[in-house]
């Protein structure tokens, strides 16, 4: 009977001290919760995004409470509690994101320093039962004052699919900054003629949106308030121009086994491959050309009037409304982004501008392309080559041979297919092949 009493008595001592060990592990410890703020703001504005990350691994996030502090001044933003589910096992919420938008001005602050205090506890019995607390001071700057932006160019007269430029001065240097017409961005680089927060943009009309209903200059700063001005300008309308091209079957059996056997996922006849090189293709190799000619130099690296295809006749235009025809019906209709250029075959293609090569390589329809970064988002390019010189990466001047023409991709006959690039939209060559416009439009602007 005693042994048995003894060995109750000594399974007790053993539950007390597991016990005793246990509430100390996770409600008696004394590690306080983490705390991470990701990225640190060193200023905000009118609105801001916090987002917290805390943690504790043994008692549990008891509660988050966030702080704004100007001068004498504290003001609550915001907090959260979590309520321990057993009291003897804390919250067990050991991680927990959250993310809160900040309005200075609504909480009666002003511009100038102050301090975000953010402030985690724990579930532990520390302090009296208020558990360990973390507390985080960042100090920073309220700053609710939008940029001033202040347009220096004076005329912006831009036909459709056609180019411009903005230029303007920001009172303070932005996050970022450029202009934008309708849904596209335009961003601006430093003002190569310029002096300090001197900025210009080339701009676009592209050669679907006739009548942009938005045309202005923003500005964002470091704490993300956004400046804006109206740009006045006047669009000039270029009457369409309607091609029909006819496919014929020779065509077909001479251009489509080579696409068959580049991609892989074109099934069918040799006319259903042209209906889908026709179409998906030639999307995909449009916004493959839109990525390429989106983030280039933000130097001016071209210095006067393009050069095209010398001794070549022009045999499409920029813009022209396709109708392709086989056996008498309608198969489809594209709009030809570019200008073909015909010369003699293989003739040898001259750079358009100083500039660096960003791609020398096949693409899809266009064939064997180049394309050549000018700086401040000016691109051109040269398709369709039965050979290329240069390579990517390689800085070229203005005539120096870069290839010579050919039929490759969807080509029907040997030519230069010459195409430009303003920040990744499609615009008209034949403006940038003439001196004079370039003086008008583009450098009088600057």
């Amino acid at each position: 009977m005693k042994k048995l009493f003894g060995f109750l008595i000594s399974i007790l001592a053993l539950a007390v001290i597991a016990g005793v060990c246990f509430i100390s592990y996770f409600l008696m410890e004394g590690t306080p919760p983490t705390l991470q703020i990701s990225p640190e703001p060193k200023v905000i504005g009118r609105e801001y995004r916090l987002n917290v990350l805390a943690k504790d691994n043994r008692s549990g996030i008891k509660s988050i409470s966030v702080y704004l502090i100007q001068g004498h001044k504290e003001v609550p933003v915001a907090s959260k509690n979590y309520p321990a589910t057993r009291w003897w096992m804390g919250s067990g919420v050991k991680e927990t994101r959250e993310s809160w938008i900040i309005k200075p001005l609504s909480l009666g602050l002003g511009q100038g320093k102050a301090t975000l205090r953010i402030v985690a506890t724990d579930s532990t019995l520390r302090r009296g039962f208020k558990g360990n607390q973390q507390i985080l001071n960042i100090p920073l700057r309220i700053d609710t004052n939008p940029p001033r932006i202040a347009l220096k160019s004076l005329t912006h007269n831009i036909a459709v699919g056609g180019s411009g430029l903005v230029s303007y001065k920001v009172s303070e240097i932005p996050e970022k900054t450029g202009v934008r017409i309708d849904n596209i961005f335009f961003p601006a680089c430093p003002d190569p003629m310029g002096g300090k927060q001197s900025y210009v943009a080339m701009v676009a009309i592209p050669y679907n949106d006739p009548r942009p209903k938005t045309f202005i200059v923003e500005a964002v700063d470091s704490a993300g308030n956004i400046g804006q001005v109206s740009v006045p300008f006047r669009i000039m309308h270029k009457k369409k121009v309607f091609d029909t091209i006819r496919i014929t079957d020779t065509f077909l059996e001479r251009k489509m086994p080579d696409f068959k056997l580049r991609y892989a996922n074109l099934k069918g006849n040799l006319l259903q491959v042209f209906l889908q090189v026709n179409t998906k293709l030639r999307a995909e190799d449009n916004k493959k050309f839109k990525e390429l000619c989106s983030n280039g130099s933000k130097k001016m690296l071209w210095k006067g009037r393009f050069l095209r295809l010398p001794r070549s006749a022009q045999r499409a235009n920029f813009a022209d409304y396709r109708t392709y025809i086989y056996k008498g019906r309608k198969i489809g209709t594209t709009y030809h982004m570019g200008v073909d250029l015909a010369s003699i075959r293989h003739a040898k293609v001259p750079a358009g501008n100083n500039g660096i090569v960003v791609f020398a390589d096949y693409l899809g329809i266009y064939g064997n392309t180049v394309i050549i970064d000018h700086g401040l988002g000016l691109f051109s390019t040269y398709s369709h080559l039965s050979a290329i010189f240069v390579n990517k990466g390689d800085q070229v001047t203005k005539g120096q041979i870069i290839g010579r023409t050919g039929e490759t991709g969807l080509a029907g006959g040997d030519h230069l297919h010459y195409g430009m690039l303003v920040n990744g939209v499609f615009v008209n060559p034949e403006e940038w092949w003439d001196g004079r416009w370039i003086q008008t439009h583009i450098l009088a602007n600057m």
